[in-house]
């Protein structure tokens, strides 16, 4: 079990002869001194702090964003690349974290990696900051030696990936704001609007038009089981992560998404886009091939994808070429034309050059196939949406129509 980190706070005095407050955590009271040496600073003082309800880690709210680990390791990386020992690369990129919960994971590393630990380990214990595949890349790095190039690889694959979602997420915004103001206009109509008209249209003894009886009925139906409703959505809501949670719920999850007409095609193309794309970052940087065919195959993010690239890697553990074990188990998955580029890599000597191209011509396929998408979905949802308004407006007037001319002829 892992000793806790104790907070220390500080007075002491810089180059300038300036005064200096402040707070670390570390093991013990020798790791604390370790690390305000390594600040430049001149100990005046030093004692433990004991931390109220209110000093404690409330990290349930706090996140740390994608641009945030990649500004961390691009820092790291070039700091490690000019010579700079580990841990004060550590400490100087701690300096200039302004988010709270980075800033707080950092300082945990360097207590754990002033301790001995080394940098994949301190970072894996903490996985809702750094990820699987972030930790993997990162002891690939250091068990071959060339952590400051994986860093820095790593840091173009985040700005990659970042850029990649951010595109896509600009597509998707216009269609989703609609979709949702349309969603929030009919459920305000429904529940608001139709049942004050409704005591109205009671009271009279007119036949009510199809779509003012529909809607009233969805109306009373809303009322009447409201509760059984909610509680139905949460327990399907419920059972259904829990099963995905499981290995099994998850690789049949994953599988039956591979095979939705919409979004099967674009979660297939991101995951040879990531696979691709980290396994160029480990063979670039000198990883060897079979690390890193185990390290890039988990990292597709689909769970599916995932167990056929095992069977690549058992398959190059063998002696296959890494082309032939690809096409012998995702020929179903990876496109003709990548298969036969990740061949005349192989064969040329330049997989990972080929590999980059791969991941780039995929980012790009992502790209046009969700714009297409949006061109294709933008001009439906505006339609559906009219149709909607349409509904609700006969809904309300055609019995106020009906009423006037009940009125007119008695």
């Amino acid at each position: 079990m892992a000793n806790k980190l104790l907070t220390f706070s500080y007075i002491a005095t810089n180059a300038e002869t300036n005064l200096v407050r402040g707070d670390l955590k570390a093991m013990n009271e020798s790791s604390a001194l370790a690390q305000i040496n390594r600040m430049g600073l001149e100990l005046i003082s030093l004692s433990s702090k004991k931390e109220s309800i209110l000093d404690m880690e409330l990290t349930f709210f706090e996140k740390v964003k994608p641009n945030d680990i990649y500004n961390f390791t691009r820092q790291l990386s070039v700091m490690l690349k000019a010579g700079v020992p580990l841990i004060d690369a550590l400490d100087s990129v701690h300096s200039d974290q302004s988010n709270p919960l980075l800033s707080k994971t950092i300082q945990n590393v360097i207590a754990d990696v002033s301790g001995g630990l080394s940098l994949s380990k301190s970072l894996g214990k903490h996985p809702k900051v750094f990820n699987g595949m972030f930790v993997n890349i990162v002891m690939a790095g250091e068990s071959a030696g060339v952590l400051d190039k994986v860093l820095f690889q790593l840091a173009d694959f985040i700005a990659n990936d970042l850029k990649l979602k951010m595109g896509i997420s600009q597509a998707i915004r216009y269609p989703a704001i609609v979709v949702g103001i349309t969603v929030a206009v009919g459920i305000f109509a429904v529940t608001y609007i139709l049942p004050r008209f409704s005591t109205l249209f009671s009271n009279t003894r007119i036949e009510l038009p199809l779509p003012t009886r529909i809607l009233l009925s969805l109306d009373q139906f809303t009322q009447d089981y409201w509760n059984i409703i909610i509680v139905s959505i949460i327990v399907f809501a419920a059972v259904f992560i829990r099963i995905i949670k499981t290995k099994k719920g998850r690789y049949e999850w994953h599988k039956l998404v591979l095979k939705m007409p919409i979004f099967g095609p674009i979660a297939k193309k991101m995951a040879i886009s990531r696979f691709c794309h980290v396994l160029d970052t480990l063979d670039r940087t000198g990883v060897p091939i079979l690390e890193a065919l185990e390290i890039s195959g988990k990292t597709a993010g689909n769970a599916f994808i995932e167990d056929r690239l095992k069977n690549v890697h058992k398959d190059v553990n063998m002696g296959k070429k890494v082309a032939f074990s690809i096409n012998r188990h995702t020929y179903d998955i990876f496109p003709p034309h990548v298969l036969k580029m990740i061949q005349v890599g192989e064969d040329a000597g330049a997989m990972d050059d080929m590999l980059k191209e791969i991941g780039d011509m995929t980012d790009a396929e992502v790209k046009d196939h969700v714009l297409k998408l949006t061109a294709t979905l933008e001009p439906l949802i505006t339609v559906i949406m009219g149709v909607m308004i349409l509904v609700l407006a006969l809904a309300i007037f055609l019995p106020i129509w009906d009423m006037y001319e009940a009125l007119s002829n008695s």
